[in-house]
């Protein structure tokens, strides 16, 4: 990814210790795996986001093409109407 041999983690890995003291290390560690753990979630988050709102697209396109070859208003009623009744089937009632 960055192109970091053994070596030069191994001499930031010193640097380190000199600098920060081999007491404070395990708690550098931890909270430098809290941050990349918050970027790793917040990166997936993005990614579903973006797969959602494709494939929200591709759905739209779809339903375009179809109406325009079978040609009516009605088949895009038809087609939000079954979408609605399968979102209300997920959803349940607080009867």
């Amino acid at each position: 990814m960055f192109d970091i041999g053994w070596t030069e983690i191994a001499l930031i890995g010193g640097v380190a210790v000199v600098v920060m003291g081999p007491e404070e290390m395990p708690r550098a560690l931890y909270n430098l795996g809290k941050i990349v753990r918050k970027i790793k979630v917040f990166t997936g988050d993005i990614q579903k986001s973006l797969d959602k709102i494709m494939q929200d697209a591709e759905v739209d396109e779809l339903a375009r093409g179809v109406n325009e070859k079978i040609g009516g208003p009605n088949l895009q009623f038809e087609i939000d109407r079954q979408i609605t009744e399968e979102e209300n089937k997920k959803i349940p009632s607080d009867a």
